[in-house]
């Protein structure tokens, strides 16, 4: 799949050489963009932005089976219990085909979601996930009704699920809110686990984030989630941190 800078989408290519434009389905402005596929290239996900519908002008999650196209199930409400108004993104898809990841696009909030094999959407991490509503100063003097939300999220990565779908690698973001209205944000790795609903955060690595996992629980983190140049190997299952990835 080739990403089309100027007029957006994409042209994929298949092994034969042939040369064709990825479908969208019925009622889809623009051309769709395929993010990952499975290991068989039977199962791509990827996402389109609609025009109509309930959902109408959104960026919607979507897979496709055999090229053929397929909405995916969308969340209710955004990363702060809010109204979603841009959309959501399907970003990678294990191995195996049979768990889905991707994340909500609405401002910076970038909250990683993932569908299980059953199709169904949930946030990654729904067990230490936690919105609570403050009153945030407005800077005239009065305030506004604010959601603080604690929870997964992740950007435009494309490997964070193992090869089987056990594992979805990612970053716990905790906010608080200073007297002055300021939010501020501490990073830490994380890495979901699709079977048990369990989350494992790694505290003691704060300021990084999860980009990958294992099949059989190994898990790999980075510095930094912007502009990382170091990073560690981890026991998931165990919370150890087994050293360097260097």
């Amino acid at each position: 799949f080739i990403s089309d800078g100027y007029n957006g989408g994409q042209i994929a290519i298949d092994t034969s050489g042939e040369i064709f434009i990825p479908e969208a389905p019925a009622g889809y402005r623009f051309r769709p963009e395929i993010q990952a596929t499975s290991a068989d290239g039977k199962y791509w996900v990827g996402f389109a932005q609609n025009e109509s519908g309930s959902n109408g002008g959104l960026t919607h999650p979507l897979l496709w089976i055999d090229g053929v196209p397929h909405e995916l199930p969308m969340l209710d409400l955004n990363y702060r219990d809010e109204e979603i108004w841009v959309g959501v993104m399907a970003r990678g898809i294990s191995a195996n085909g049979e768990i889905i990841y991707g994340s909500t696009w609405d401002n910076f909030d970038f909250g990683m979601v993932y569908w299980d094999e059953a199709g169904e959407v949930h946030y990654v991490g729904e067990d230490v996930r936690y919105v609570r509503t403050v009153d945030r100063p407005d800077g005239y003097g009065g305030t506004r009704k604010y959601n603080l939300a604690d929870g997964m999220w992740t950007t435009a990565t494309n490997t964070n699920v193992s090869p089987n779908g056990k594992y979805i690698a990612g970053t716990f973001r905790r906010e608080s809110m200073d007297e002055t209205g300021q939010v501020n944000e501490t990073n830490y790795p994380a890495f979901f686990n699709t079977e048990t609903g369990k989350t494992v955060i790694f505290e003691e690595l704060v300021g990084g984030g999860g980009v990958s996992a294992t099949s059989d629980g190994l898990g790999f983190t980075v510095d930094s989630t912007f502009g990382p140049n170091s990073g560690k190997v981890v026991d998931i299952e165990n919370g150890i941190v087994l050293g360097s990835a260097l």
